[in-house]
C-alpha cells in the first residue's frame, strides 16, 4: 500500500515557496535598474553562475531541494502508514504543509524588510534542520503518531513561509540585472530534475519503511545549506526608513505592489494558475486509478510534468523582457492542454499533454517571478513577493481541496475540465487587462 500511495508526495511542494529560490523565488534588480531603464541582453542560460553569492545560493538550493524530496516523500509514505491509508488524513497532511504561507507570508514579508534577511534564512535552515531531527528520531522510536506528524508538518510549514520572502529579497542581489533571466531559469530547471531525482532516491527507502533516514538527510542537508548561505556577501538596498507598525508595513508592500503595474495583476495571475492548475496534481493518483486504469502511472506522469517543466523554465529563461500580456497567453495554454488531458483515455495524449502542462506552467511562472523582481524596489521587496509567495504556495491546498471536495460529487474528469476551464477563462481575462 504504501508503494502506490507514496509518490502522491510529488504534488505540491511547499519548500519550494520558501527556502528553495526556484518556485517561489526569483532573482530580481532595484526598481532603478526596472526593465524600461535598460537594454534588452539575453544571456547565456549558465552566465549567472559567473557570479560567487549566486554559486553559494544555487548550491544550497541544490542540496537543500534534494534532501526535501527525500523528507517529502517519507512524511506521505509515513502518514499512509500511520493512517492506514485514509485519503483525508494524507490531504491533510499537504495542507499543514502548505497553510502556512497562507497564514503567515504577509508577516514574514514585512519581518524581511525590516531585519537582516541573512540572518532570517540561516534561522530558518537551523529550524528545518531541527524539526527534521524530530521527525528522524520519533520515526525511528516508534513514537511517531498522526497528531505529531501534522504538529512537526506545520512547523516545517511554517519554516518556509518565514524564510520564502527572505530568500526572495536576499537572492535580489546574487546576481547583476543582465544575469536575472539565467539565474531564474538555472533554478527552475535544477527544481524540475531534484523532483525527479529526490522521490527516486528515497522510492527504496520509503518502500522498506526507512522513514527515518529521508529524514536525517533532510536534517544534514538543510546544516549544509546554511553553512553554504553563511558564506554569502550580500547587501542590500536601504531607500527609506519605516518605522511603522506591522499592519501599515503589510498594507505599504500591498500599495507598492499597486502602483508598480502590472505587480499586482501578475501576482494574481500566479494565484489563479494555482488555485485551478497546480491542485490537479494531488488529484493525480484518482485520475490514474480511475481513468487510465493504473494508479502505478501517477510517478511517471509526474516526471513527464517535471522535464516538461524544466524545458520551459529554461526557454523563458532566454527572455531579459518577461511580460504579463505573454504570462497570460502560456496560462490559456496550459488551460488548453489540461483540458485535453482531463478528457484523454490514451496514454499517449496523458503523457503528451502532462509535459505541456509542466513546460507552460514554469514558463508562467518563471516569467512571473521575474517580471515582479524587475518591477519593485529592495525596501519593498520581501513584503511584495510575501504576496507572490501567498498566490503561489499558499493558494495550492485552497485549490487542491477544492478539486477533491467537487470530485466526490461529480467524478474526477469533470472535475479537471471545470480547472482546465477556469484556467483558460483566468488567462483570457488577464491577457485583456494587461492590454488594457
Amino acid at each position: 500500500m504504501v508503494q502506490s500511495h507514496v509518490e502522491e508526495s510529488l504534488g505540491a511542494n511547499p519548500g519550494d515557496a520558501a527556502l528553495n529560490p526556484t518556485d517561489s523565488v526569483a532573482m530580481g534588480v532595484p526598481a532603478s535598474r526596472a526593465p524600461h531603464t535598460v537594454e534588452p541582453v539575453r544571456p547565456g542560460i549558465f552566465r549567472a553562475l559567473r557570479h560567487r553569492n549566486y554559486r553559494f545560493l544555487f548550491s544550497s538550493f541544490v542540496v537543500n531541494q534534494t534532501g526535501f524530496w527525500l523528507a517529502h516523500i517519507s512524511l506521505q509514505g509515513l502518514m499512509v502508514d500511520l493512517s492506514g491509508g485514509d485519503p483525508f488524513q494524507v490531504g491533510l497532511l499537504t495542507f499543514a504543509l502548505l497553510i502556512p504561507a497562507l497564514v503567515f507570508a504577509p508577516i514574514a514579508g514585512a519581518v524581511a524588510d525590516r531585519v537582516d534577511r541573512k540572518t532570517i534564512v540561516l534561522t530558518c535552515y537551523v529550524s528545518v534542520t531541527a524539526v527534521s531531527a524530530a521527525l528522524g528520531v520519533l520515526s525511528a522510536s516508534g513514537d511517531m503518531t498522526t497528531f505529531w506528524l501534522l504538529a512537526l508538518a506545520f512547523w516545517m510549514g511554517t519554516t518556509f513561509a518565514f524564510a520564502g520572502p527572505a530568500t526572495m529579497a536576499i537572492a535580489a542581489n546574487a546576481v547583476d540585472t543582465d544575469d536575472l533571466p539565467s539565474a531564474v531559469a538555472l533554478q527552475s530547471a535544477t527544481n524540475n530534475l531534484t523532483r525527479v531525482v529526490g522521490p527516486l532516491l528515497a522510492a527504496p527507502l520509503v518502500a522498506a519503511g526507512r522513514y527515518e533516514i529521508g529524514f536525517t538527510i533532510f536534517a544534514l542537508a538543510s546544516a549544509v545549506a546554511g553553512v553554504l548561505v553563511g558564506r554569502m556577501r550580500v547587501a542590500r538596498e536601504r531607500d527609506e526608513e519605516d518605522d511603522s507598525g506591522l499592519v501599515q508595513r503589510i498594507r505599504a508592500g500591498y500599495q507598492h505592489a499597486r502602483e508598480r503595474r502590472p505587480a499586482l495583476a501578475s501576482i494574481a495571475a500566479a494565484g489563479c494558475l494555482s488555485v485551478f492548475g497546480v491542485g490537479h496534481i494531488a488529484m493525480l493518483p484518482v485520475f490514474s486509478a480511475e481513468v487510465l486504469g493504473d494508479e502505478g502511472l501517477f510517478p511517471w506522469l509526474v516526471a513527464t510534468t517535471a522535464f516538461g517543466a524544466m524545458l520551459g523554465a529554461l526557454a523563458t529563461g532566454r527572455d531579459p523582457r518577461p511580460t504579463l500580456a505573454r504570462a497570460a497567453l502560456r496560462l490559456v495554454l496550459y488551460g488548453l492542454a489540461f483540458a485535453v488531458f482531463a478528457s484523454s483515455r490514451s496514454l499517449v495524449v496523458a503523457f503528451t499533454m502532462q509535459f505541456v502542462i509542466g513546460y507552460f506552467y514554469f514558463a508562467v511562472m518563471t516569467g512571473l517571478q521575474t517580471l515582479i523582481q524587475q518591477l519593485v524596489d529592495d525596501s519593498n521587496r520581501g513584503r511584495v513577493m510575501s504576496l507572490f509567495q501567498v498566490s503561489w504556495g499558499g493558494l495550492t491546498p485552497i485549490g487542491s481541496l477544492g478539486m477533491g471536495a467537487i470530485a466526490v460529487t461529480i467524478g474526477i474528469a469533470p472535475t479537471l475540465q471545470l480547472a482546465a476551464l477556469g484556467c483558460v477563462v483566468s488567462g483570457i481575462a488577464i491577457r485583456l487587462h494587461a492590454r488594457r
